[in-house]
């Protein structure tokens, strides 16, 4: 067994009402907080409401952002970060799904270092930052127990992780704020979910321990798949993702992710996919990237009940809807585009990727 190394320092609350049950740790990071969601999920699920009346209980004054929309940009979170430092805020609560709680932690950043250029987040990785506490309201992104955010760069028509390696101060998990999902919403961030787990265990990086827990979430994640086929979900059913995307968190925390995410952002920033969709769509052709007796890609197939590349691919187009068409001009360019980030292509263990392969699995999966 190889050396590894494991750190996960949030302090996490899972349950129905957990926000209410400890709201007393809110007290512990100052008197006044920034709330940071989208325009209308977090209303309507209920967090929002809970997390003010849980604020007012302990003393807290809050100040709301709710402009953070889908793949949040670099504009959005410096409008944020300098309405944080006009309100002199000390810390930052992030509502939603990625999107929120990656802008959260971003805001952070900029809320604590006044006067720096906002691309302090892309070169200073010791910057000081705020306290963040996230609350996720979607079983996908992890980003409530990571240390990663990723944020929008239009002038550069992808994404980028800030350099701050900035793990939440506590997370609460209330499986009860994704009640009002819509079907679209819930499978597609449950295959980003999905897609942490296995792009962990198949990683350069991975550990027996991170493997192990990886095990752990697709074990829940395979009891959700009759309900995300039927999209039809039970209140076990989003007890169960929201294991999943927790422990789906956890271990990318150790290990990153993989070739889909990084293949997958073209998709997003091009195509308007959601994230854990564009995952999902390029799974199989990644999985046949490995050699077919691959003892890893077996363990992970087993552990979510399928027999072959095959069938995970089935199960992709079963959960997911994909309309979208693509030329061979968009996957020369997608292409073109990854090769540019060859740290992400270096965590596939079996040999070095190159361009042919990249454009194999963009051609058997958009194709």
């Amino acid at each position: 067994m190889k050396n590894f190394g494991y750190y996960m320092p949030v302090r996490t609350f899972y349950g129905t009402d957990c926000v209410k049950a400890h709201q007393d740790v809110l007290a512990q990071f100052g008197k006044k907080a920034l709330i940071v969601t989208g325009r209308h999920s977090a209303k309507a699920n209920g967090a929002q409401a809970d997390i003010t009346s849980a604020l007012e209980a302990v003393g807290c004054s809050w100040v709301l952002f709710d402009q953070v929309g889908e793949n949040p940009d670099l504009e959005t979170v410096v409008a944020a970060g300098k309405l944080a430092q006009e309100e002199q805020v000390d810390f930052v609560i992030g509502i939603g799904g990625g999107s929120p709680m990656d802008a959260a932690k971003a805001i952070s950043v900029l809320a604590a270092n006044p006067g720096a250029p906002s691309d302090i987040l892309f070169n200073d990785p010791k910057a000081k930052t705020l306290p963040v506490v996230e609350i996720p309201t979607t079983a996908g992104t992890g980003s409530e127990v990571t240390q990663y955010a990723i944020i929008t760069l239009h002038e550069k028509r992808t994404k980028n992780g800030i350099v701050q390696p900035l793990f939440a101060s506590v997370s609460f998990l209330d499986p009860k704020y994704m009640d009002v999902l819509s079907e679209k919403v819930t499978n597609n961030t449950a295959v980003d979910a999905m897609s942490h787990l296995v792009e962990s265990y198949l990683n350069t990086a991975a550990s027996q321990l991170s493997k192990e827990m990886a095990k752990i979430g697709l074990s829940y994640w395979k009891e959700c798949i009759p309900a995300l086929k039927a999209r039809t979900y039970t209140a076990e059913t989003r007890e169960k993702l929201m294991m999943a995307s927790a422990i789906g968190g956890m271990v990318i925390a150790q290990t990153s992710t993989s070739i889909p995410h990084g293949l997958g952002y073209f998709l997003t920033y091009e195509k308007g996919i959601p994230h854990g969709r564009a995952n999902g769509m390029l799974m199989q052709a990644y999985l046949e990237l490995f050699d077919k007796e691959d003892e890893n890609v077996k363990a992970v197939l087993d552990c979510l009940g399928l027999a072959s590349t095959e069938e995970m691919g089935q199960l992709m187009k079963d959960v997911l809807d994909c309309p979208e068409t693509f030329t061979a001009e968009d996957l020369a360019y997608y292409t073109k585009r990854a090769l540019e980030t060859p740290q992400k292509l270096l965590t596939f263990p079996c040999y070095k990727l190159d361009e042919k392969d990249v454009l194999s699995v963009y051609e058997k999966s958009l194709l």
